[in-house]
């Protein structure tokens, strides 16, 4: 019955372990990584070696591409799609009705927008993004070339 109890509790602490881990994965994946070497160690336990050794080898030579990927990316600046509009241009899609305070509905990379313009543009006109208001966007029309 000892023995039975002791494998109990070992089994019991390594599913507490994976789903800690699991739960880590999920909640906070770019320091989960830094564990993955560490994942691999119980299958000296639970596999024979010929197993463990390899899959636990791939782990530890993975681990550093991995980091390699995280670190770039977190040095990457935000993007939200919303602020980065600001530089882009629009379509004028259409003029809002009167009392509306935005004047004007335009497409930007394939999103309708509120746009504010202090001056009048005209359906299908194309116009520079130059600053966010509120959850709208402030647009000018196109310089043209000339």
């Amino acid at each position: 019955m000892a023995e039975f109890l002791e494998s109990y509790a070992i089994w019991a602490i390594w599913i507490t372990f994976g789903v800690g881990f699991l739960i880590l994965l999920v909640t906070t994946p770019c320091h989960a990584i830094f564990l993955l070497p560490f994942v691999g160690l119980p299958l000296f336990w639970l596999l024979p070696l010929g197993y463990a050794l390899p899959i636990n080898s791939v782990l530890w030579l993975a681990t550093p591409f991995l980091y390699r990927i995280i670190m770039r990316a977190m040095k990457k600046p935000v993007q939200d799609g919303f602020q980065s509009l600001v530089g882009t241009q629009a379509e004028v899609v259409s003029r809002l009705e009167t009392g509306h305070p935005a004047g004007y509905l335009v497409r930007a990379r394939g999103e309708l927008w509120n746009a504010y313009s202090s001056g009048t543009l005209e359906t299908g006109e194309m116009v520079n993004i130059v600053a966010t208001k509120g959850i709208g966007l402030v647009v000018e029309p196109k310089q043209s070339p000339g």
